[in-house]
C-alpha cells in the first residue's frame, strides 16, 4: 500500500516504474482475488481505502515472534574477540535499516548527531554509509555501520541494547520490535503511527514524528513491553490462515 499512500517516496526514474508497476499487479489482484489476507487492520483499511475492496473480503492475520526462540545469540558479540569492541552491553542503541524512505533511516543519524557521547549500532545493507554522506552526517563518530548482521548477531544486539530505534514513516505490520521486544530489548521507541499504535498499544515508547525530527530523549514512555508478545502468535495465526481457506 505504501506505493499508494505515499509516492513521495517513489520520485526517481525507478522507484517511479515500480510504483506504476506494482499498483497495476495489486489493482489486478484486489479485483479478481475471492479473499485477500493481510497483517493489520490499519493494512486493511488502506487496501479499502486505496483499491476500494469490500472489507469483508479481507481478513487481518497478524505477523508474531516465535521465530526468535529457536535463534542463539552470538556468544562472541560481547566477549574479548568481539569484533565490535566499541559496543558495551547496555551502552548502545540500536536500529536496522535501509534505503527504502519508509524506514526513515535519516531520523536515526539526527537521533545519534544530538546525543554524541552514546553509540548507535545500524545493521543493514544498502550503501547507509553513503547516504549518510549525501546527508551531510557522515561525519558521526557514535554512529556504525554494521553492515548484514546473522541472526545470532542480531539477537544478541537487540537483547543488549540500551533501546531499539523504529522511526518508521509508513509500515504494514512492522515486525523488527516485536522481535526485539521477544529477544529482551529493555525499551522500543516506535513511531507514533497508525499501524504502530495498533500493534503496539501501550507496550512501546513512541516518537511523535511530527515535532522530533532526531531525539531518543523526547519519546512518550510505554509500559511493560513484554506484556506485547501474549497478542501474537505464530500457531494461532496459522490456525486463522487455515479457517480462511476452508471457507467456502
Amino acid at each position: 500500500m505504501c506505493y499508494k499512500a505515499r509516492p513521495d517516496f517513489y520520485t526517481d526514474l525507478r522507484g517511479r516504474i515500480s510504483a506504476v508497476w506494482h499498483c497495476m499487479q495489486y489493482a489486478t489482484i484486489a479485483k479478481k482475488a475471492r479473499k485477500i489476507v493481510t497483517v493489520s487492520e490499519f493494512s486493511k483499511s488502506e487496501i479499502v481505502k486505496y483499491y476500494h475492496v469490500n472489507p469483508e473480503k479481507i481478513t487481518v492475520v497478524y505477523n508474531a515472534w516465535q521465530h526468535m526462540q529457536r535463534v542463539r545469540p552470538d556468544p562472541m558479540l560481547f566477549g574479548e574477540y568481539s569484533k565490535w569492541p566499541q559496543l558495551k552491553k547496555g551502552e548502545y542503541y540500536f536500529s536496522m535499516s535501509n534505503l527504502l524512505k519508509n524506514k526513515n533511516f535519516p531520523w536515526v543519524l539526527r537521533a545519534a548527531q544530538s546525543k554524541p557521547q552514546v553509540m548507535f549500532a545500524i545493521a543493514g545493507g544498502g550503501s547507509l554509509a553513503k547516504e549518510a554522506a549525501a546527508l551531510g552526517l557522515d561525519h558521526l563518530n557514535n554512529v556504525m555501520y554494521l553492515g548484514y548482521v546473522t541472526d545470532g548477531e542480531a539477537k544478541s544486539l537487540m537483547e543488549n541494547c540500551k533501546a531499539f530505534l523504529f522511526p518508521t514513516l509508513y509500515e504494514g505490520f512492522g515486525i523488527p520490535p516485536l522481535e526485539a521486544i521477544a529477544c529482551g530489548a529493555p525499551r522500543v521507541m516506535v513511531s507514533n503511527t497508525p499501524c504502530m499504535r495498533e500493534i503496539y498499544g501501550s507496550h512501546a515508547d513512541y516518537i511523535d514524528l511530527s515535532t522530533n525530527h532526531g531525539s531518543v530523549d523526547h519519546v512518550t514512555p510505554g509500559r511493560d513491553a513484554a506484556a506485547v508478545l501474549q497478542k501474537y502468535s505464530w500457531e494461532g495465526s496459522a490456525r486463522r490462515m487455515l479457517e480462511v481457506l476452508r471457507e467456502p
